[in-house]
């Protein structure tokens, strides 16, 4: 134990998405955080390291309908693969959990409600593909045709693989539905937008405070810089509000790392 003061450690690493199994990839992130994390609690400091199954999410959908089971079938059958797979690797986490749980519903729940009722959720309508033979509305990455930059082929609607070029999916040439090869419909969805402007100030004292690297509070920052929503086309808006409510989507499955923090002992507060 050296001199310096006992800490308290909350740490995590990406959440495996539960589709598939933990390939190399994976293996490689969590045994490199389960070393710094032994090694923080043989300095004696307070050090929990948790995780959970990312249980949420269209391809967990289209993977259980492939295989005729429903989705709650396929996430459980991958939590005992994807433990099965960290204890053979004796990855030490101090709690494993799944966001599919009671416990991350009333979490995420309390999250919402509270920012609903402080006024820092919008709804707003805007038009998204439709798939008219699986009858789904389509994410992003569920809709392929050709780059509107460079024109390479099948290329994901939000980003091209080819010259690394970011757009939104009403761009991109021939789209198809990566799901039936459909061509997608445009129609309106109402969505819920977390107004992130609400906690500028505070999330850039945080972010500058010395927690981050400078290179990460600088693309942090990207977020803030957007010029004001009457300056952009109505092209240029929608693909915002994807990116935001694809970003609102991921913090609240992120909400399930506070279940799995709770149950090792480490609990962030109400």
């Amino acid at each position: 134990m050296t001199d310096t003061p006992k800490r308290d450690i909350l740490i995590t690493s990406a959440l495996p998405y539960a589709n598939g199994p933990i390939h190399i990839g994976h293996l490689v992130e969590y045994i490199q955080t389960d070393i710094w994390s032994r090694f923080q609690k043989m300095r004696g400091h307070n050090c929990w390291y948790v995780c959970a199954d990312d249980a949420h999410g269209t391809p967990i959908m289209l993977k259980a309908r492939a295989e005729g089971i429903t989705p709650e079938q396929l996430i459980a059958r991958v939590a005992e693969e994807h433990k099965a797979d960290f204890a053979a690797f004796r990855v030490g986490f101090d709690n494993y959990h799944s966001t599919h749980s009671p416990e991350n519903e009333q979490c995420a729940t309390l999250i919402y409600e509270r920012n609903r009722d402080a006024g820092h959720i919008a709804r707003r309508t805007i038009d998204q593909a439709y798939d008219p033979v699986e009858q789904m509305f389509l994410p992003d990455r569920f809709i392929k045709g050709e780059c509107p930059k460079c024109g390479a082929p099948d290329q994901y609607g939000d980003n091209c693989e080819a010259c690394g070029a970011s757009y939104s999916p009403a761009e991109l040439k021939n789209p198809r539905s990566a799901v039936s090869g459909a061509v997608p419909e445009n129609r309106e969805s109402d969505h819920y937008f977390f107004k992130l402007g609400d906690f500028e100030a505070m999330l850039k004292a945080w972010t500058r405070g010395g927690s981050l690297q400078d290179q990460v509070a600088n693309k942090l920052d990207e977020w803030f810089e957007a010029r004001p929503a009457a300056e952009l086309t109505p092209q240029a808006l929608a693909a915002i509000a994807e990116q935001v409510r694809v970003r609102v989507l991921r913090w609240f499955a992120r909400s399930g790392l506070i279940e799995p923090a709770d149950r090792a002992g480490c609990s962030p507060g109400g």
